[in-house]
Formats: structure tokens, C-alpha cells, sequence
């Protein structure tokens, strides 16, 4: 399975008024979310399928990679909260070949770390907002049995320069 994670974008800050779920992806952050996500889509294969956190800030980024995929992102609770474990047993059941998550910090990195060395090495990934990674894990029960390879990890200002590229 070709796996795509992608970090959300710049939220707004946390208020005491403003539940954590409820932040939205600040001005800043969606002027370089929709700069990264085109970036992306420059180069990237089209997923399959997008899923997302339902966390504003996480549907707002998937919303717009959706834009420019032609896709629309897929509500998947367990994006919010739930433990790399979690993810990926959720990515188990899938029947994909090409899946795009989008997510939160430090679950993403944990679900990178798990998938490349089936061990837990805290702090070896980490994706910047509105960064995103390619891995090629073996997912699907047909799949050869071994760990996932990072294709790349490319952090915002990179996706955001490969927007801007003219060929």
C-alpha cells in the first residue's frame, strides 16, 4: 500500500472557549496548507481515497487535498485520537492500494516509526504541519511480510517550492 500522511496545516490558537477539536486552520495556515497541497499534487499519484481526522483543522486540510485530488475526504474518528496501533489496524481493513491519512502530531509519526521498523523509536519521524511522507507498507494481507520503506518525507517549505516550480 502506497500511504500518504499528511500533517494538518497552522491552526488557530487554543482558547479556553474553543475546544481543541474545534480549531480551525488559521489564515496563515491555509495560505501554506493550499501551497503545500499543491506542491504535493504536482508530483504525487492520485490516492485512492483520502481519510481524515474529524478535528476542524484536519477536515479543512483534507478538504483541501481533496479539492485537488478530486476526492471526498472520509470522516475516520480514529485520525483524532487514536493510538498508531489504532491507525494502523484501521488501514488493515482497507482495500486501497493508494490511501492519503491526515492527522495529527505525534500519532502520524508513531504510525511512520511502527510501519518502517515495527518498533516504537519516539522522536525518530517528525512531520512539521502541513508536511507530508510517502511510505510503501505492506498493509494488505496479499502483501509481503516485512517493514514499510519511507519513500520520502518532504516538510512544508519543500511542498510549498515544488507549488511554485514552472517546468
Amino acid at each position: 500500500m502506497q500511504l500518504y500522511v499528511f500533517r494538518h496545516g497552522i491552526a488557530e490558537p487554543g482558547s479556553a472557549d474553543t475546544p481543541d477539536a474545534d480549531r480551525p486552520l488559521s489564515p496563515v495556515g491555509i495560505e501554506r496548507t493550499l501551497a503545500a497541497a499543491q506542491g504535493l499534487a504536482r508530483f504525487a499519484d492520485r490516492p485512492n481515497v483520502i481519510l481524515t481526522s474529524p478535528k476542524d483543522r484536519a477536515r479543512q486540510t483534507a478538504g483541501i487535498l481533496g479539492d485537488l485530488f478530486d476526492l471526498t475526504p472520509e470522516i475516520i474518528a480514529v485520525l483524532a485520537d487514536g493510538s498508531a496501533v489504532d491507525v494502523i489496524h484501521m488501514l488493515r481493513n482497507r482495500d486501497e492500494n493508494s490511501i492519503l491519512i491526515v492527522g495529527h502530531e505525534p500519532t502520524l509519526s508513531e504510525v511512520i516509526e511502527s510501519l518502517c521498523t515495527h518498533k516504537t523509536l519516539p522522536g525518530f519521524i517528525e512531520l512539521k504541519k502541513a508536511s507530508c511522507a510517502l511510505v510503501d507498507a505492506p498493509l494488505h494481507p496479499d502483501d509481503a511480510p516485512g517493514p514499510g520503506v519511507l519513500k520520502w518525507l518532504l516538510p512544508p517549505r519543500a511542498l510549498r517550492g515544488l507549488g511554485r516550480y514552472d517546468s
